[in-house]
């Protein structure tokens, strides 16, 4: 094999760039588990220095030749003169032993190591002078000194950051580490790389331009709870730098170390008070003031000259004043109370009660007097609605836009059926069962995190296949119950209501389809959808019985396709 390929390395005559080629492979070829492929990388590291020196020859010798040269006289015929004697000659320096070499390589390492650990911070340009000096140094020609000082200075430059944030881009010039393949280096110089990439976010944040600059400059004092720029500027910087402390923690680690730790503690501990935003407190602020125009312009108007104003637009920001209120007193502050409690250990009673009292209140708004069902329903959804929101925000990780999303999509064709059979369902049972529905549905998509965890992490995977067949055995009876309802008026309610069940009982599993197969699904609902409209509004071929009929057969349908799918496919159910 070629020996450059083998030391990852275009072919050169530079004697120290084939050491430190080999240098690097050394450290990711051992000769106990490869010995073959080490004394490969021996072989193709003489080759190389062989050919190097065939292009180079030594300076030392090529003088010496030289001299010799130019000081042999040319040949005469006859006797030779007797030589005169030379005057004796200086002995030159003796170089330094390799011995030598190395205690004062050790000595500079050793500098360098005090400077950088020393209890006041060294001069910036007196650590770069001791770097330089130890890359300098002639002992690094030998690959065993190299390999231990690139190791030693990696762990130097990484113990005592941010000290030593200056010397990382030197040193990672001179040994090359950034240039080095993933596949050929130590975590240790991945470490290292890994530093430099901070180094580089962290020089953007200084500069006045990055998105977290602003947050980065109030990231060096600690926060001032009273300060008005702190409280109303916008855009929130309170909101920018919670952004830069969860990139940090996340992304960027060790960038923990420029930071004063103290300084860092006192931002963590006032966010987790989570403070009113600022758009929250203009609001509080411009409410007296359209409140006092608005009364203003109640008691000095006349009703005709009232009529003309739209005052009712002055109540706007003090009802989004009054329901931010109700949603940071009602659902943030609570949640970070029982954050700190007990939460995090609440049983699936406690974390999902929410999910059957939100199914309960379809059948119950059918089963309750309309002048009973309208208010006990309301006061139910929004309880339930008020728990799935508090216990999301208390498991906060779980939170999945993506589900959410999915979720509040798949919701489009239950509801679009919903309005268009309405008229057969009992007028005055209508808004109570409107009620039900969009609390069943918006609870699932608020709590979309919670459910997902529970079906897919904390439910074993027989008793999910057992579940869903269940819900295949529910929606093959629901088709039942359509068809007695077609002839028999009584049970059309309660068919709809258990359509409605089955929908939303398979709103957390058809998570589980792959993309093509949902959007399969999807398109077929929608498909049969556009001919049920058209062949109903257009062609007269169907009535609105007929619609309640196919149509619910077309969601019961889908829902056992999505069941068959996933029992095909063990890792998906």
């Amino acid at each position: 094999m070629n020996p450059w390929d083998i030391l990852a390395l275009e072919p050169t005559g530079d004697q120290l760039a084939i050491r430190r080629a080999y240098a690097r492979r050394l450290k990711v070829t051992n000769p106990e588990d490869d010995p073959d492929g080490f004394q490969a990388l021996r072989q193709a590291y003489e080759q190389a220095l062989l050919h190097a020196r065939r292009q180079v020859p030594d300076a030392s010798v090529a003088e010496e030749e030289a001299a010799t040269s130019e000081a042999a006289p040319p040949a005469v015929e006859g006797p030779s003169p007797a030589p005169a004697e030379a005057p004796p000659a200086e002995a030159p320096p003796p170089e330094p032993t390799v011995d030598e070499a190395v205690v004062r390589h050790v000595a500079l390492c050793n500098h360098l190591g005090d400077l950088l650990s020393a209890p006041t911070p060294a001069d910036p340009a007196a650590l770069k002078g001791a770097l330089a000096s130890v890359l300098a140094s002639p002992a690094l020609a030998h690959i065993d000194v190299q390999n231990r000082t690139e190791d030693w200075l990696a762990r130097l430059l990484l113990s005592t950051a941010p000290r030593s944030d200056a010397l990382v881009p030197l040193a990672s010039a001179h040994f090359r580490w950034d240039a080095a393949k993933a596949g050929t280096q130590t975590p240790l110089l991945a470490a290292v790389q890994k530093r430099g990439r901070d180094l580089a976010f962290l020089a953007k944040l200084r500069g006045r331009d990055h998105t977290y600059a602003a947050a980065y400059r109030l990231l060096q004092v600690p926060p001032n709870r009273y300060s008005p720029r702190l409280r109303l500027s916008l855009p929130d910087l309170t909101k920018d730098v919670r952004g830069l402390i969860t990139l940090i923690r996340n992304d960027y680690p060790s960038l923990r170390a420029n930071f004063d730790a103290d300084v860092l503690a006192a931002w963590e501990a006032y966010l987790a008070a989570e403070p009113v935003s600022a758009g929250l407190a203009w609001l509080l602020l411009a409410t007296p003031l359209f409140l006092a125009v608005y009364v203003y312009l109640e008691a000095s108007l006349s009703p005709e000259d009232l009529a003309a104003w739209p005052a009712g637009f002055l109540l706007i920001p003090p009802l989004l004043a009054a329901a931010s209120l109700a949603y940071r007193l009602g659902v943030r502050m609570p949640a970070r109370w029982l954050r700190r409690r007990w939460a995090r250990d609440a049983g699936p009673a406690i974390r999902l009660g929410w999910a059957p009292l939100s199914l309960a209140l379809i059948p119950l708004a059918l089963a309750l007097p309309p002048s009973v069902g309208i208010p006990v329903t309301a006061a139910a959804a929004t309880l339930a609605l008020w728990w799935a929101g508090l216990f999301q925000m208390v498991y906060a990780n779980d939170t999945s836009r993506q589900a959410v999303r999915i979720l509040l999509a798949n919701s489009i064709p239950l509801v679009f059926w919903l309005f268009w059979i309405g008229p057969l369902l009992p007028a005055a049972r209508v808004p109570a069962f409107a009620v039900a529905v969009a609390g069943a549905l918006l609870a699932t998509s608020i709590g979309a995190g919670l459910l997902t965890r529970w079906w897919y992490a904390e439910i074993e995977q027989p008793r999910r296949r057992r579940a869903l067949a269940g819900l295949a055995l529910a929606a093959l009876l629901t088709m039942g119950l359509l068809f007695a309802a077609d002839t028999t008026p009584g049970l059309l309610p309660w068919a709809v209501a258990a359509v409605t069940l089955v929908q939303v009982l398979e709103r957390v599993p058809s998570l589980a389809l792959s993309g093509e197969a949902a959007k399969r699904r999807y398109y077929a609902i929608w498909g049969t959808g556009v001919v049920l409209r058209v062949a109903h509004t257009m062609a007269g071929a169907v009535d609105t019985r007929d619609v309640l009929l196919i149509g619910g057969l077309v969601l019961m349908a889908s829902v056992l396709g999505m069941i068959a799918y996933q029992l095909k496919r063990p890792q998906a159910a």
